[in-house]
């Protein structure tokens, strides 16, 4: 075998033409534009058919990836990437495209002339051979010489880009603020990670303007002369200096205030003209002004006057509710609850974007309360230093392989940790038996007309379209104040059952309803995830014989939000803090309303009569204040355990958004705590339940004094009275008691003690053996000689967790993906060494010979990677891979979305596997194609795990479904496999009436392989 450092160099070090790779590689080709990689059209041709070179292949995988995410774009003969995605790569990915190493030496910069100078100008070398030398950029290439060439990172990028197109400047136009736009760029790539020497111009602090705001200066003839707001703790004086760096003609600006700069983009500096504009307000319309800004000031500086839900108290600082003693993460990961573990931990936890956006939300709500510490994952974190917090967090942004949202994500990731702002509700006292009462004494009279609809339901979808407009039709006889009124309910339907197509006629039947008795056809509400917004317009063109919606809007970033979203206004849950009065609420003419809505918007309002709008969570909570003004008909929240948290932004603006009926659609109620079930019931109809401590008392109380032995029991009994306690306002059903013609499933465990549903199949488990034996032991062995010399071992406990969950997978789970794919012939032998993977093996070979397809469930990133390479080999297939970097909406005509792949994945004839990751696609997608599902990595949350099978077991399925469960045992006692599966089992009662659930934590594995 080749050494591997020399096969490395042999790729860097170019080609007398230019060119960079070996005979097997992809060509690799820099330009200003990035980077193109080449094959001869008759190997590209063999490439894309599964054959090549090993090398090629392994390239391939991660362009393959890289495209369906995008960021790639393919021509005839091969693949190109923007400067700025290959800036963005992983140093694993750039190595196995053969790109050159990234630069680690420091950077200097050669600054002449002063920033208000027209011959100001900045130039950057690098450190090389002892000194400082020049170098010229291509792209995202830097070459030091003929021999020496580098990859930039992203930071290094922007700098040299930044320098580049100052350097382009006409001197006319080498105005302070441009040449201090270029001094800011600096210093946020030198922030962001690049090893630069700024010299003198180090001591200036580089700012974002967060807001622009309105300062008034009353003169001495009585009138006010107004001035824009830049930042916080700024002045009048400091301000008023300085408006004449500000060119506005330009699109973009600087100010430099003492030794801060302020970067204005091009939204900042249309409101800064704004004001500028109308900077003088006369003294006898002066109290015209404060009463009315709107009459002086164009309406995105200003706010619009409607009305908010009676549930609405106002705008303001969000109060942390204790939603603890639910029994979830009282303990870290070995019982140590006196201290948190240190931030760095976080990169061990977040494995997926997913993961690390419910992460950042907890911090978030900790941040807004004061808070020092979050759990997560079990694990208790110390987040007191907010600059590291954040910093992780955008290490991890990059880490994730999404080049394309990396800068974005990290401003992102900063601009949320101040959010405080949003709207605050009413608490709800216990009024659930009158409001008992009244849905169940009534008697539907709407009755569907299933004529008007393209498909025809089941017998449990008409219940469930008439359970809905029994809601209906109370809501809108009952006139009853604030909470006693009937407003909504939560259909709990299993999984599979045909929720969004009952919604999608339910409101149908509501807008039918409301014409025909001469009600205004108010606009509908649907909010889902991301990854379903493809599907909901899919399913509205499938339902209907003929669309009863004026026209259908997707509010979304790159659909149509743009549309409808004012002029240089952010985000709404970005509210500026310091406008809060000494009560921690908003006066309302200071609030900041982002999108056109209501009368006033005329034209670009987007809540006229009869219009379908889509959007998801986050959309919800970034424009939060706008979307609880409008009066919406029907509210649909599609995966509503999106709403569980009711510390977060986007569960208050649910709980405010002002309806006639909502609908909360999920088909796990209860996926970490009896606490989810409580928080969603309080958005759907809000005093059902009682307020939290009522509910904690009643309900979570009984199951947290339970012994362990009695917990099981008290949870079932405790489900059933809550079952009754939500009455008519809950509807559940379990897909096995309503679809009497759905096929078989068979839930196959290779663990000998299986319980909960799974039958103990011998085939599925295999004794590990030889290194991989040997590799779990020492780290068992590593873990206890460390427990047994130190006291606080509960970092290297983490890793060691984390280190037998992958030796379980594979022994070389860890290794880097080039080792594990140099030989294609041995992909099967290596394969053999987890005792896993070789009874996947013969799952797979089963399922190929019965001409049937599978979905392989993989919760790591790398080991999805080597994966897809080694099963592509294997079974001469084009395995896609599915997790959180794949488009959940489509981007480009040349990227394939979630749905896209899977439909990819089920129009081929016979035989196929797709890679999914649990969390990524455990929610809305459908894939009944497939009627196999092989859990090779299982996830810690059993709900998690039911939902990404049941992506095969639903309406549409006809053949029988097999569920794998392959396990590596350990030949003396109980292994990493049968301990998870055993704590997995005591955690889901499937057939509860809310499904009762917990999470496993990692301190309760540690237990109970005897490493606590």
């Amino acid at each position: 075998m080749k050494n591997r450092l020399t096969e490395i160099i042999k790729r860097i070090l170019p080609d007398a033409d230019g060119r960079q790779g070996g005979p097997e590689d992809f060509e690799v080709r820099f330009d200003s534009d990035g980077v193109k990689l080449y094959l001869e059209k008759s190997e590209f041709d063999r490439f894309l058919s599964g054959e090549g070179a090993p090398n090629v292949n392994l390239q391939g995988v991660v362009l393959r990836m890289l495209e369906e995410q995008g960021l790639a774009s393919r021509f005839p003969n091969g693949f190109s990437l923007e400067a700025s995605v290959a800036a963005s790569l992983d140093n694993e990915q750039a190595e196995i495209l053969g790109l050159p190493p990234r630069f680690s030496g420091e950077f200097k910069v050669s600054i002449n002339g002063h920033s208000n100078s027209k011959s100001f100008s900045v130039k950057i070398f690098p450190e090389h051979g002892g000194g400082q030398v020049r170098c010229s950029i291509k792209g995202a290439l830097m070459e030091i010489g003929s021999a020496n060439r580098f990859l930039l990172d992203q930071p290094q990028l922007q700098a040299f880009q930044a320098v580049e197109r100052h350097s382009q400047l006409p001197e006319a136009l080498k105005t302070s603020s441009e040449n201090l736009l270029l001094l800011a760029t600096l210093q946020l790539s030198k922030r962001s990670g690049m090893n630069i020497d700024l010299s003198h111009f180090e001591r200036i602090n580089v700012e974002t303007a967060e807001d622009v705001g309105v300062i008034a200066k009353q003169l001495p003839d009585g009138s006010l002369e107004l001035f824009p707001s830049v930042g916080d703790g700024y002045g009048l004086d400091e301000i008023e200096g300085r408006l004449g760096q500000l060119d506005l003609d330009d699109r973009g600006g600087v100010i430099r205030i003492k030794n801060n700069i302020i970067i204005l983009d091009e939204k900042k500096m249309s409101a800064v003209k704004e004001v500028m504009n109308n900077r003088r307000i006369p003294a006898d319309s002066v109290a015209d002004f404060i009463k009315s800004p709107s009459a002086f000031l164009d309406a995105s500086l200003v706010n619009l006057d409607l009305g908010f839900s009676v549930r609405v108290l106002g705008i303001g600082k969000i109060k942390h509710m204790d939603f603890g003693g639910l029994g979830q993460g009282d303990s870290d990961w070995f019982g140590v609850e006196s201290s948190a573990s240190p931030p760095e931990i976080i990169n061990k936890l977040v494995k997926s974007h997913e993961e690390l956006a419910e992460l950042q939300d907890k911090i978030d709500s900790a941040y807004s309360q004061g808070a020092q510490t979050v759990v997560f994952q079990g694990e208790s974190i110390d987040i007191s230093d907010s600059g590291n917090v954040q910093s992780i967090l955008a290490n991890i942004v990059s880490s994730l392989e999404k080049p394309e949202g990396t800068i974005a994500a990290t401003e992102e990731s900063a601009e949320k940790s101040d959010t405080q702002v949003g709207v605050i509700v009413k608490d709800a006292d216990d009024i659930g038996e009158e409001l008992l009462a009244k849905i169940n004494s009534h008697n539907l009279q709407i009755q569907p007309d299933w004529e008007a609809y393209a498909r025809q339901p089941f017998p449990h979808q008409a219940e469930g379209v008439n359970w809905m407009l029994r809601l209906v039709e109370l809501s809108a006889l009952d006139d009853s104040e604030n909470f006693e009124r009937i407003q909504g309910g939560l259909l709990a339907d299993d999984m599979g059952l045909g929720k969004t197509y009952m919604s999608l006629v339910a409101i149908n039947e509501y807008l039918s309803h409301r014409k025909h008795t001469g009600l205004t056809e108010k606009p509908i509400l649907i909010v889902a995830p991301l990854s379903l917004l493809e599907n909901w317009e899919q399913e509205v063109s499938l339902t209907y014989k003929s669309i009863p919606f004026k026209d259908v809007k997707v509010l979304q970033a790159g659909r149509d939000l743009a549309e409808f979203k004012k002029k240089g206004e952010k985000r709404e849950s970005v509210q500026a803090s310091g406008l809060l009065d000494d009560e921690g609420q908003m006066d309302k003419d200071k609030i900041r309303f982002a999108l056109h809505v209501g009368p006033d918007a005329g034209l670009k309002r987007l809540d006229i009569n009869r219009r379908l709008v889509i959007t998801t969570y986050q959309t919800l909570r970034d424009y939060q204040l706008s979307l609880c003004l409008v009066d919406w008909g029907m509210v649909i929240f599609d995966e509503a355990q999106n709403l569980k948290n009711p510390n977060t932004l986007q569960t208050h603006a649910a709980k405010g958004l002002n309806s006639d009926i909502k609908i909360l659609a999920t088909g796990t109620p209860v996926e970490n705590s009896l606490g989810d079930f409580w928080c969603l019931m309080d958005t759907a109809q809000p005093g059902l339940l009682g307020d939290w401590v009522y509910f904690r008392d009643r309900w979570v109380t009984p199951i947290l004094r339970a012994s362990e032995d009695e917990r099981n029991s008290v949870r079932e009994s405790v489900g059933q009275d809550l079952r009754r306690a939500a009455g008519s306002f809950m509807l559940r059903r379990i897909k096995e008691d309503q679809l009497k013609a759905l096929p078989p499933k068979s839930i196959l465990s290779g663990v000998p003690t299986a319980t909960h549903g799974a039958s103990y199949n011998p085939k599925l488990s295999s004794s590990m053996n030889g290194y991989q034996l040997l590799a779990y032991n020492e780290a068992i062995e590593m873990y206890r000689k460390r427990r047994a010399e130190e006291e606080d071992v509960r970092g290297f406990a983490l890793s060691t967790l984390q280190n037998l969950r992958a030796i379980s997978l594979h022994p070389r789970a860890n290794e880097p993906l080039k080792s594990l794919v140099s030989d294609p012939d041995s992909y099967r032998k290596i394969m053999l060494e987890s005792a896993k993977m070789s009874v996947m093996l013969d799952i797979l070979d089963e399922i190929k010979a019965a001409r049937e397809k599978v979905i392989v469930f993989i919760l790591s990133k790398n080991v999805q990677r080597f994966m897809k390479v080694w099963l592509d080999r294997i079974y001469g297939l084009d395995v896609n891979v599915i997790n959180g970097d794949t488009s959940a909406v489509e981007k480009k005509s040349d990227s394939l979305t979630r749905k896209g792949l899977i439909e990819q994945f089920e129009s081929v004839e016979g035989f196929n596997i797709i890679i999914m990751s649990p969390v990524a696609a455990g929610v809305g997608l459908t894939v009944v194609g497939a009627n196999h599902v092989i859990h090779l990595e299982r996830h810690w949350n059993p709900a998690k795990e039911a939902q990404a099978t049941d992506r095969v077991y639903r309406i549409g399925q006809k053949r029988a479904v097999s569920i794998h469960i392959p396990t590596a045992l350990h030949p003396e006692f109980d292994s990493f496999d049968v301990h998870l599966d055993r704590l997995l089992s005591g955690k889901l009662l499937l057939k509860d009436a809310v499904v009762t659930t917990d999470v496993v934590s990692e301190s309760e594995v540690m237990k109970s392989l005897g490493l606590d």
